[in-house]
């Protein structure tokens, strides 16, 4: 388009060099240089726009992908293939916009990476497909070429790329050296066509309507869209006059099909359980990364259109900020409505059967039953009870954080809890051979609610005995801390890992090894836990060397409790 325009131009001024003469001529040709300017300051800009949104999405993707398998060689392997061609990417919208040739060129040599495009892809097919193990040589080699070529071109750099030369609407763009084919034959001759083939061949073997043939449709469907585009810049390399913008928006066209495989299918160990979290926040960051978009854009245009307001782009950023605030927050207000009215009507049905449970086996406890009945029916009113006792927390805790007015506080001395409890913890745990061993100070006065309280030591306990393996042990231990009470149990159990302290006290949240112990566990019991001791005006925390290591919890209180 701006080669027809500029001889358009070339012919318009021999035109009006004959009919208005040179000096006017030149008033008119000033023009219509500028008119033409603009058009190449537009494309410039749309490409630039474009490019830096690209690059967005890609490390987007690449950090979803890593963070959703961070020990899967799968994972690693695409997520530093995208970071490879984020790195494509930002060099060329780089490159491009430079106007000295030589630092243009050396901007541009970090598209070196399109080997390690190659090389990681590969092992992505490889790793995705099971073959990664049998073919370990056949990656080495593609890795090690990878270097090879990218070591090869650093050291002769003209092998890749001569000094840039102006193209199109661009003031530098690639000059290719005699081997720069070398790049494309790697990636789109050799790399993509045969991964891709593995996959096609996987998709067949792959059972009719199975999860796996699904994953690889997508990945397929992806990888075509993805590369097929992105090869279009590489037509301007080699003269051929194609616009490169329309290759530039490869990534967001590759994210949609690759989203979708990933969140529908599980392409790529990719499990999104919270999917309406995530939409939440790509929204915040397709609207945060459209606001850096906008206000780099605004230079642009005050270049173009020197009149154009300030103003404008703030305002139109500002509207969007909101919006999108907005929005979100209405729909995190109905999740949480409705998570509010789904606990309380489930809970308030579990409490009619339950109290005829109750009312049955008191009154059947009060006949002459002896022997193994009477015993097994004391174990039905207990579980009955801890029923309604869990019962009552999930009415109580969509609101928990708001019942400041319902904590009946008293001094007392908490030893004398902590003994109770732990004394009748101590069938649960002769059933596993775990032996409780106390060490609880006499005479710790503080100030609590000793039903709260009693609560939160049951928890601890018996989350001991729970994640606990057969004969082991259990210790509780209660002393004086400067002016705090602190109470621990320490077991021996499964342990904690680093990533997953930070989540210990949050609501329903329960690690794997957890559910793997105690599957009948729900995770709330910290999360109230927590709840009550901040009431207090107290702490909780946990300690772990690791897993399988066991852990020890603490809580404190102090001694004297202000309202």
């Amino acid at each position: 388009m701006l080669v027809f325009l500029h001889a358009t131009h070339f012919t318009q001024v021999l035109r009006l060099e004959l009919e208005l003469g040179p000096g006017l001529a030149a008033v008119k040709c000033d023009i219509i240089t500028s008119q033409l300017n603009m058009t190449a300051n537009f494309h410039l800009l749309a490409h630039n726009v474009v490019s830096i949104a690209s690059a967005i999405v890609m490390l987007g993707i690449a950090f979803f992908t890593f963070l959703n398998g961070i020990r899967k060689i799968t994972n690693i392997m695409f997520s530093l293939m995208i970071l490879a061609g984020t790195t494509f990417v930002i060099s060329h919208v780089i490159g491009v916009n430079i106007l000295d040739p030589n630092l243009s060129r050396l901007v541009l040599m970090f598209n070196l990476s399109m080997f390690f495009i190659g090389s990681f892809y590969f092992h992505t097919v490889l790793a995705m497909i099971g073959l990664d193990k049998e073919n370990r040589w056949l990656i080495i080699f593609m890795h090690a070429s990878a270097v090879a070529f990218i070591v090869l071109f650093s050291l002769s750099p003209d092998l890749f790329f001569l000094p840039s030369v102006p193209k199109m609407y661009f003031s530098n763009y690639y000059n290719p050296g005699s081997l720069n084919l070398a790049r494309v034959a790697f990636l789109y001759i050799i790399i993509v066509p045969y991964a891709l083939y593995l996959v096609y061949i996987a998709y067949r073997n792959s059972p009719q309507g199975s999860l796996t043939r699904n994953q690889y449709k997508y990945f397929i469907v992806a990888s075509i869209i993805g590369f097929g585009i992105a090869f279009i810049p590489n037509l301007l390399v080699y003269n051929i006059k194609i616009d490169p913008l329309l290759g530039m928006p490869f990534a967001l066209l590759f994210g949609i099909p690759f989203a979708y495989g990933a969140i529908r299918y599980e392409m790529l160990n990719i499990r999104v359980i919270a999917k309406q979290a995530l939409l939440y926040s790509a929204a915040v960051g397709a609207v945060g990364g459209l606001i850096t978009l906008l206000n780099y854009s605004n230079n642009w245009i005050k270049t173009i259109y020197p009149v154009f307001p300030d103003w404008t782009m703030a305002l139109i950023s500002a509207i969007l900020t909101v919006t999108i605030g907005v929005i979100i927050w209405q729909r995190l207000r109905e999740s949480d409505l409705l998570k509010y009215e789904f606990i309380t009507t489930v809970t308030h049905k579990f409490r009619t059967p339950l109290t005829h449970i109750k009312w049955s086996s008191d009154n059947l406890l009060k006949s002459n039953l002896v022997g193994p009945e009477r015993e097994q029916l004391e174990h039905i009113k207990t579980a009955n009870l801890k029923l309604i006792e869990l019962t009552n927390l999930l009415v109580k805790l969509p609101g928990v954080e708001s019942d400041v007015y319902n904590y009946h506080i008293r001094s007392g001395d908490i030893s004398n809890i902590i003994q109770e409890i732990a004394d009748s913890l101590a069938g649960q745990a002769k059933a596993k051979n775990i032996s409780v061993t106390k060490n609880i100070n006499p005479e710790l006065t503080a100030s609590f609610d000793s039903n709260r309280i009693k609560f939160v030591i049951q928890v601890l306990i018996e989350n001991a005995i729970h994640y606990t393996p057969n004969n082991s042990k259990v210790t509780v231990a209660a002393y004086r801390d400067g002016k705090d009470i602190v109470c621990s149990v320490e077991d021996s159990g499964i342990g904690i890992s680093r990533e997953n302290m930070p989540l210990l006290f949050s609501k329903f949240y329960r690690g794997d090894k957890a559910r793997m112990a105690d599957t009948e566990g729900v995770g709330i019991g910290l999360s109230v836990a927590k709840e009550i001791i901040s009431r207090h005006r107290g702490k909780i925390w946990a300690k772990s060397t690791g897993l399988n290591k066991g852990s020890t919890f603490y809580f404190s209180l102090p001694s004297l409790y202000r309202q």
